[in-house]
């Protein structure tokens, strides 16, 4: 795959000197279960090995790249600055759509596609609860999230107001309380999945924030089957054959190891699934 400039950007320069690192909530990976395309479905639940998340709107839940970009940008406005009740974001939901997008110009059916993202993302609400390792919880296989982020008590992000040329973001104190702490969070270099959605690989964003989830401050290299990552971990390519979704997957992982040469996941060698390192390199540039 041929690389773009902003891919060797992301080679050659580290997102810590860059100031480009964000954060993205935990709950959200493994399962991945926030939908990739739009379903005509107002309530999607993932089931984990210690956990079943479950996502609710009175409208059709949010899709796609954008959403995962604003959840991206809010989290990590909390965690830049937890201390705070609210956060002046964007002078204009232009000015949102660039900062979140790294984008210069906007179309109007691009704005009218982010403002519909935008508006579903605070619709949302989440439900985290335990499983207790019960047997009708457990019935999908292979997960390895830890007991961490487990709420019983449905919350949403919070609200937004763009009515006085700002967009002003209050998030739900639940919300704010979960990302101050640094167990319900994993950090992410924000231009990678703008460069994601810029190039529109699918299932590229989700299987980043996953691969980081899986080798960030682990000690042990993790092995993962082919049948866990299509059933389990991105249940909503469920559907797929397993070889289509074979497809899909290694498609997005060749495109996240051009920009990350060095992070050393790889399929195994049996053919299995895939081996994914400790502290891979997704957070340094060259890896270094």
């Amino acid at each position: 795959m041929a690389l773009s400039h902003n891919s060797i950007e992301i080679i050659t320069k580290c997102p810590i000197e860059e100031r480009t690192i964000g954060s993205y909530p935990a709950f959200l990976i493994d399962p991945c279960i926030l939908p990739l395309k739009k379903l005509e479905i107002c309530t999607v639940e993932g089931f984990g090995k210690y956990k079943t998340v479950t996502l609710s709107s009175p409208q059709i839940l949010p899709h796609g790249h954008y959403a995962r970009l604003i959840i991206a940008h809010l989290t990590t406005q909390i965690s830049r600055r937890p201390e705070l009740p609210s956060y002046v974001i964007a002078k204009s939901v232009s000015d949102l759509f660039q900062q979140i997008t790294g984008q210069d110009s906007i179309s109007g059916g691009t704005y009218a596609n982010f403002l519909t993202s935008l508006e579903r993302v605070f619709d949302t609400t989440f439900t985290v609860v335990p499983t207790n390792k019960s047997k009708d919880k457990m019935r999908r296989r292979g997960f390895f999230a830890e007991a961490d982020n487990l709420l019983n008590s449905e919350y949403g992000i919070g609200h937004f107001n763009a009515k006085y040329k700002q967009v002003l973001y209050t998030p739900s104190s639940s919300f704010k309380a979960l990302i101050a702490d640094d167990k319900s969070i994993i950090p992410i270099d924000l231009r990678f999945l703008q460069l994601a959605r810029a190039k529109d690989i699918v299932l590229a964003q989700d299987l980043y924030l996953y691969l980081i989830r899986r080798g960030y401050g682990r000690e042990r290299v993790g092995f993962v089957p082919w049948v866990t990552l299509h059933k389990d971990v991105f249940p909503y390519l469920g559907g797929l054959a397993l070889s289509r979704f074979k497809r899909r997957f290694l498609h997005a992982l060749d495109f996240i190891l051009d920009c990350h040469p060095r992070a050393g996941i790889s399929v195994d060698k049996k053919g299995k699934g895939i081996v994914i390192p400790p502290n891979n390199y997704l957070l340094r540039g060259r890896g270094g």
